[in-house]
């Protein structure tokens, strides 16, 4: 499987307080079948050229310490970007663009940002050249009120992406009822870790996977961890929307 949202980076933001518990994150990863981890620390609109050295330098202390323990997983870099009024400067950082690929950039919200803001951000980012890739859609329930809101933001190019803590009821039974709902509705095309710690937030991508299975079939499910986040990964091309 690939994961291609979690904050594992050590010392950056509210993830991994060091590296101990990185490599003890990504040693539950691997026992889950995870194979690639694309490391996305938080980042904002005022994020700049020092974040990036900052980011880059935690990732190769990390590398570094996988190829000490003799880890089978693969690091990739990208960040996590709050949505703010400085997006285009952002996004001309390295740290940007997931894995680098200067393509797909992950980008989230505060929670109750209406359904317009986050459609119009969206745009923006498709005109400057970039794929937005919506963290934790079901967080937002402005924006997930209905299947027209879904498909529009499809339409756009948004990718939409779901928490597997959100889907095994790591936040909650109600997190967990809207989250079913969602995922029911065909619109979330990839399942992401959003790991912070090797305790309660850890990375639960296996048992999200079983749950997805559960609602939409095994081989969609399969989709949602392994074909949409390698193509991502890869930087290759998104598939054409086609309404359901």
């Amino acid at each position: 499987m690939y994961d291609i949202h979690n904050h594992v980076l050590p010392q950056v933001d509210d993830g991994a307080k060091g590296l101990r518990q990185s490599i003890r994150m990504l040693e539950t990863a691997i026992r889950q079948g995870i194979t690639h981890v694309l490391c996305t620390p938080h980042a904002n609109d005022r994020s700049n050229a020092q974040a990036n050295a900052l980011f880059q330098a935690r990732m190769d202390e990390l590398t570094s310490e996988v190829a000490k323990s003799h880890l089978p997983v693969e690091l990739g870099l990208g960040s996590e970007i709050m949505f703010g009024v400085n997006m285009l400067e952002v996004l001309k950082q390295p740290f940007a663009t997931l894995n680098g690929k200067g393509k797909y950039t992950l980008i989230e919200f505060p929670r109750q940002t209406p359904y317009d803001i986050i459609a119009n951000v969206a745009k923006s980012v498709v005109r400057w050249g970039f794929t937005p890739v919506i963290a934790h859609h079901e967080r937002y329930p402005l924006a997930c009120r209905s299947t027209e809101q879904l498909t529009e933001l499809r339409k756009i190019g948004c990718i939409l992406t779901m928490d597997a803590g959100s889907l095994t009821g790591q936040f909650g039974l109600p997190m967990k009822r809207q989250a079913r709902e969602l995922l029911a509705t065909g619109h979330i095309e990839v399942l992401t870790s959003d790991a912070h710690d090797d305790d309660k937030q850890n990375f639960c991508l296996a048992a999200a996977r079983q749950e997805a299975s559960a609602i939409v079939g095994s081989a969609v499910a399969e989709q949602l961890v392994l074909d949409a986040p390698r193509r991502i990964w890869n930087g290759d091309p998104w598939p054409e929307f086609k309404s359901l």
